[in-house]
């Protein structure tokens, strides 16, 4: 037979046109369409540079936050996202990749006035709008809705600054820690930790920026603002599947759904009001064979329980969550949760174990912890009290809030399909039917929570009971945060409890999250963090973490490529009253925040009150003739600095005076004294 070699051809599919070229057996695919060069900036603390695109690749670089780069291509491997870059290295221009939703870019298309969209942004303030036509004019079918808070910003901002309502990790900078009262202690240098040792109290120059809107209007973070409707038919099994690549949770679908290829540019059309596909049965699931009706219930699923060690199988406890490979993952652990990992040094799955027929050396669970009640928070006022990012994949441990956590081991399932056939990507996408929230979002939700690696002591099964979502996973009293969550997990008989298979744990949290935030006015990830709108405000919110909502939002947007981001997506943008007229500044500082006086005086004369270091507010009186004073201050901490004191003339018969204390990281307190002098 005559054989016939095609050496190059061109094929037109609806992604655009795709070269195909072959030598011999080797045939090699590449876009036609051009890849624009954009420029862009380090969007993370420290990020690695590989030699080629996926984390098996060397690192050959750190960049540190606010790195220019230049965009010069995208990529996919390991199921997100990747850009090659250039850099320049001090020495000359480098190149590499780097993983995209670490890269804030900048918009390469010239924005060219458009009288109908400029009516669509009339609503937003003027600092919002350079923001949304730079991204108008590279997606120009992305719709932008304002959401009005009818609160004060500095309202919000006081509200969102009580200790505890925000944390950081503990190693953050320290312009990122709070200094108020409950939050510090003054007299060793030291934050208390809250839910655990590893999360303090946030500052409120922090609070500000994370919670202002416009320094996250960019093609990655801009996705915490999505809405969390379920659309049938525009999320798909595989852009979930394409989601969990390189996850504990990597599956594919066991049953496709006739719903268009995900390949295909999403068309996002989102409203206020959700749109809700129910299943018929909240316990049932199709499972992959011949038999199309076949049917599963999700009570009698079982899943692998635990990873076994060829020789031993260890149960650690550690309140750092999933660890990063020093040379490889940063991970960001949420508050509220005490990991138990599993020690191994061979990873199999373990075949279900029906009671009847336990087998040789079968050892009955853990009984699970009983869940106990407390009077501070209930189920719809506090949810997980964890984001757990080591899905973060790229990013490295730095002093800015990029955690890598050091006690756990990896552990990852070899074959994420359970008994019957359903893989994570099935439950996935039945919850979304269940619940009425956006499969992707789900799935970007269970990757912050749970890590890349999974190794949280919610989901090992360790006590027979999952609780995936890390719902009322938070410290109280005694009882950890992992007993806490495995308790409520393990009780009751709402949301297809008790989560005794992963199924029910995953079906059931997404339908707790879709009935008491998506559904109850808080339907984006931003929402779900800072509870601005719906009922029992600052308090019902999801997480502590105040990074929590740009996490999501930038862990939702691997979803999609350049080619997919094309599509239409509604943005639903809050709006305060009074707002700052530019963007809130991220504080940089680090060092010491004592910016406090150890004393305060006026030469010859006694201030009132007496002076102490936390009171901020004095006054004294002065004969008529007196026209200038000598104000002496000490600092408490050498490392700072302070203005207002020495000689000072008086001006007025009325006047006061502010001095001004600089602690090393940059924060600012001010003391006060009210100058009377007589008639």
């Amino acid at each position: 037979m005559k054989k016939t070699l095609l050496n190059k051809f061109i094929l037109v599919t609806t992604m655009g046109t795709i070269l195909v070229t072959g030598v011999g057996r080797n045939i090699f695919i590449k876009d036609i369409n051009a890849f624009t060069t954009k420029k862009g900036s380090v969007d993370v603390s420290v990020l690695n540079v590989r030699s080629n695109a996926g984390t098996g690749n060397n690192t050959i670089a750190t960049l540190e936050r606010d790195t220019s780069v230049t965009v010069l291509d995208e990529v996919n491997s390991d199921g997100m996202y990747w850009y090659k870059i250039s850099f320049n290295t001090g020495s000359g221009d480098k190149e590499g990749y780097v993983a995209k939703n670490y890269i804030k870019t900048e918009s390469t298309a010239k924005y060219t006035t458009d009288k109908n969209f400029e009516s669509e942004i009339a609503g937003f303030p003027e600092s919002y709008k350079n923001r949304l036509r730079a991204l108008h004019a590279e997606y120009p079918n992305w719709k932008f809705v304002v959401q009005n808070v009818d609160i004060s910003w500095d309202e919000v901002i006081r509200n969102e600054s009580v200790v505890g309502v925000n944390l950081v990790k503990k190693d953050a900078k320290s312009s990122w820690k709070s200094t108020a009262r409950g939050a510090y202690n003054w007299s060793n240098g030291t934050w208390p930790g809250f839910d655990s040792n590893e999360w303090v109290a946030a500052s409120e120059s922090i609070i500000r920026y994370y919670m202002d809107p416009r320094n996250f209007l960019d093609s990655t973070n801009i996705f915490q603002f999505l809405n969390h409707g379920y659309t049938t038919g525009e999320q798909t099994e595989e852009g979930v599947e394409k989601m969990l690549k390189g996850t504990f949770m990597e599956s594919t679908s066991s049953v496709k759904s006739t719903a268009p290829s995900a390949t295909a540019a999403p068309t996002t059309t989102a409203t206020t009001a959700e749109t809700t596909t129910a299943a018929t049965s909240t316990t049932q699931a199709k499972t992959s064979g011949t038999n199309k009706n076949s049917t599963v219930s999700y009570s009698s699923v079982k899943a692998p329980e635990s990873v076994q060690s060829a020789e031993s199988k260890v149960y650690s406890t550690n309140t750092n969550g999933p660890v990063a490979d020093s040379n490889e993952n940063a991970e960001l652990v949420g508050p509220g949760v005490e990991n138990v990992t599993l020690a191994t040094t061979a990873k199999e799955e373990l075949p279900t174990v029906e009671d009847k027929d336990n087998g040789p050396g079968y050892t009955e669970p853990a009984p699970a912890p009983v869940f106990e009640s407390t009077t501070e928070f209930n189920d719809t006022e506090h949810g997980p009290g964890v984001v757990n990012s080591d899905s973060i994949k790229e990013s490295v441990s730095a002093s800015n809030s990029t955690y890598a956590s050091t006690a756990a081991s990896s552990v990852t399932e070899n074959a994420n399909t359970l008994s019957n056939g359903t893989t994570y990507v099935d439950m996935i996408m039945d919850a979304a039917k269940s619940s009425g929230v956006n499969p992707y979002v789900i799935a970007a939700m269970l990757i912050q929570e749970q890590g890349v690696k999974g190794t949280s002591g919610l989901i090992s099964g360790a006590t027979g009971v999952y609780n995936f979502f890390n719902i009322e996973a938070y410290q109280s009293g005694n009882q950890s945060a992992t007993s806490r969550g495995l308790a409520w997990a393990g009780s009751g008989n709402t949301y297809l409890r008790p989560w005794n298979t992963k199924a029910k744990a995953i079906i059931g949290g997404a339908m707790f999250y879709g009935s008491t935030y998506s559904k109850a006015g808080q339907n984006t990830f931003y929402l779900k963090k800072f509870n601005v709108l719906g009922e029992n405000k600052y308090k019902h919110q999801y997480m502590t973490n105040i990074e929590g909502a740009k996490n999501e939002g930038a862990m939702l947007s691997r979803a999609y490529s350049e080619e997919d981001k094309k599509g239409v997506f509604t943005f639903h943008i809050p709006v305060y009253r009074d707002m700052p007229e530019v963007p809130e500044a991220m504080p940089t500082g680090d060092g010491s925040p004592n910016n406090r006086l150890s004393s305060l005086s006026i030469s010859g004369y006694n201030i009132t009150p007496s002076f102490s270091s936390d009171n901020y507010s004095y006054k004294v009186e002065l004969p008529s003739n007196v026209n200038n004073v000598n104000i002496k201050a000490n600092v408490a901490d050498a490392s700072a600095t302070v203005s207002g004191i020495g000689d000072i003339e008086l001006n007025s018969s009325n006047s006061t005076v502010d001095i001004i204390v600089t602690a090393q990281n940059g924060t600012k307190e001010k003391y006060s004294i009210n100058i009377k002098r007589g008639n």
